[in-house]
């Protein structure tokens, strides 16, 4: 029988494949953070370092805007507090072109809507109630949920007020009270609503909101004007039976900022 190992053809050898040598990076990473921890940083440390980069230049941007934003409410304060900034050629003193610029410029930050309202304040304070009431109008668009909100609103009612519109000034100054029960221009809406009555010749409507207002605020730095108003009635009244014109004037009324007015001084 012949030799099957004769014939048969010989397997061929696979030549093993070299192992990469230990170089001592390797060896001490191993070491470092054990050999899984060590494979994982050299299959994805390219990946890793490219998110880190962005990472910084994302942090470094960030920074770069809240220096920039930082930067932009400190110039509207700079601008609001009235001083010196010779870079914008303005003086010292609160004007209404720095109002404007504040309002324009720096949109958001914390002093825009304390410049819009003192912006429409002045408007309402020079007798331009059209622009004082658009000011008024824009603080509600834009800081719906300011705690001076309430105030545009009421500024609003006062223009209405100012130019005559009595029925429109009417139903805001009732909405305000309504709607504001214990803001700190309560008692401005109701002489303005008080105002309105008196102006439609409803003056016993008028005399009792006065009258509220004392018997629930007695002793009120309020109590001189009040007395004062009821007094005016008196007399409109009495020119009114004897037949005699009560002219109608543009109500004396102090425009709505972000302080609350101070009350006149009691009478005497």
């Amino acid at each position: 029988m012949a030799n099957e190992n004769e014939n048969s053809p010989e397997t061929p050898e696979v030549p093993e494949t070299p192992q990469a040598p230990e170089t001592p990076a390797k060896v001490e990473l191993e070491k470092i953070v054990g050999p899984d921890a060590a494979e994982f940083l050299r299959k994805y440390l390219p990946t890793i370092l490219v998110s880190a980069g962005l990472a910084v230049a994302v942090a470094l941007g960030f920074g770069a805007w809240q220096n920039h934003k930082q930067g932009q409410i400190e110039r509207a304060e700079r601008l609001l507090s009235g001083q010196p900034m010779p870079e914008e050629h303005f003086g010292a003193g609160i004007t209404m072109p720095r109002l404007q610029m504040v309002v324009d410029r720096y949109p958001n930050t914390p002093a825009a809507p304390l410049a819009l309202l003192s912006l429409a304040a002045q408007f309402f304070s020079n007798g331009q109630y059209d622009p004082a009431r658009s000011a008024y109008l824009k603080f509600e668009q834009l800081y719906p949920q300011h705690l001076f909100a309430p105030a545009a609103e009421l500024g609003r009612a006062q223009c209405a007020e100012a130019a005559f519109m009595v029925d429109a000034a009417l139903a805001s100054y009732e909405k305000f009270i309504a709607g504001h029960p214990d803001y700190y221009l309560v008692p401005q809406a109701l002489f303005g609503k008080a105002r309105c009555l008196e102006a439609r010749g409803l003056f016993d409507n008028a005399r009792i909101v006065y009258e509220d207002f004392l018997a629930k605020h007695p002793q009120s730095p309020w109590e001189g004007q009040v007395k004062s108003q009821l007094q005016v009635l008196d007399m409109k009244k009495r020119a009114l039976s004897k037949g005699q014109p009560v002219a109608g004037q543009v109500p004396t009324m102090p425009a709505v900022s972000v302080t609350p007015p101070a009350p006149p001084k009691p009478a005497k």
